[in-house]
């Protein structure tokens, strides 16, 4: 994998947490080659199936807890306000049907006449593996990793969805109701990106918590690549295996 997907995760000076956003918002997600494959051919919904139905394996079943957590335990009521607005917007805002595991498992069955034929459709290995990186994350013993940790997954999220719903509007064979959780991300995850700077501003200008910061975000970017790795694997080598 090139520089670009993955930054340097070694040792770092003390530089202020809004130097993380800087850094990953520079890192371009559409380089990796499974978005680079994809577009070089005809639209491949069997590995957009692929794509989708592990997100849904690996991020789907754990993403309210992750951010429950951070709620929980970190020491700033204000960083716990905006985690909440993001766990808020998870939770459908009170809308049962809209709560986003529900409207991506829409968006899975939608796929499912595209779903390839084993091996691949039966491994969810990399979302299940991405659960339990991001949770070591999540879990950490100083909470600001899980802050630096949901600052570069919201960067991660929204470029990566950005490639899918690229790919995605380049056919009309997907029922546009099954599309929903894609068109609310597109939108919704620029404002959580933008989150992510309000979160930087809010870490400690130095000692632990700074450091955890920085250590998180690292951690959960090296998840996130190491997850479309997996997901190119089993939509494109495994297939021909």
């Amino acid at each position: 994998m090139t520089d670009v997907m993955h930054p340097n995760a070694g040792e770092r000076p003390p530089r202020s947490a809004r130097c993380i956003v800087e850094e990953y918002e520079a890192h371009d997600v559409s380089a990796h080659p499974f978005f680079v494959t994809l577009r070089a051919a005809p639209v491949d919904l069997a590995a957009l199936w692929v794509l989708v139905a592990n997100m849904n394996a690996g991020i789907s079943p754990n993403f309210v807890r992750w951010l429950a957590l951070t709620i929980a335990r970190v020491d700033d009521p204000r960083i716990a306000s905006l985690v909440a607005k993001q766990l808020n917007d998870e939770l459908g805002n009170g809308d049962f049907q809209n709560i986003h595991r529900v409207l991506l498992e829409r968006f899975v069955a939608g796929l499912e006449p595209w779903r390839p034929p084993p091996p691949a459709s039966a491994r969810l290995d990399a979302g299940r593996r991405l659960g339990v990186r991001a949770t070591l994350v999540f879990e950490a013993p100083n909470p600001y990793q899980a802050v630096g940790g949901l600052m570069v997954a919201e960067i991660f999220a929204k470029k990566m969805d950005h490639c899918l719903g690229d790919e995605i509007r380049r056919q009309e064979l997907v029922p546009r109701d099954a599309l929903l959780w894609l068109d609310l991300h597109e939108v919704l995850e620029e404002h959580h990106a933008e989150d992510s700077g309000e979160l930087a501003s809010l870490v400690p200008a130095q000692g632990a918590a700074l450091a955890a910061t920085w250590q998180g975000a690292s951690s959960l970017w090296e998840a996130m690549v190491g997850f479309l790795d997996d997901v190119a694997a089993a939509a494109f080598i495994e297939r021909t295996s």
